[in-house]
């Protein structure tokens, strides 16, 4: 079976907590990846649950972004 290399930069300390967590349920961090691919497929799309942020969430991304800091209440999200 042909493969490809798949290449993504997250923090070191995200992956070692992450590769741990793996470990202790008997998975390497590749493994996991290609279950997760697998799961977008069949789901076509995200196997979790991510709700769509609002315009008052996007804007505060925005914001962090560039380094602008914006008040949000709880009540707007």
């Amino acid at each position: 079976m042909l493969t490809v290399d798949v290449r993504s930069r997250v923090e070191p300390e995200l992956k070692r907590e992450a590769a741990a967590v793996l470990k202790a349920v008997g998975l390497d961090v590749s493994t996991a990846i290609r279950l997760f691919l697998r799961s977008v497929v069949e789901k076509g799309g995200l196997p979790i649950d991510m709700p769509r942020p609002n315009p008052t969430t996007l804007a505060a991304i925005k914001a962090a972004k560039a380094d602008k800091v914006t008040e949000v209440s709880l009540d707007d999200l």
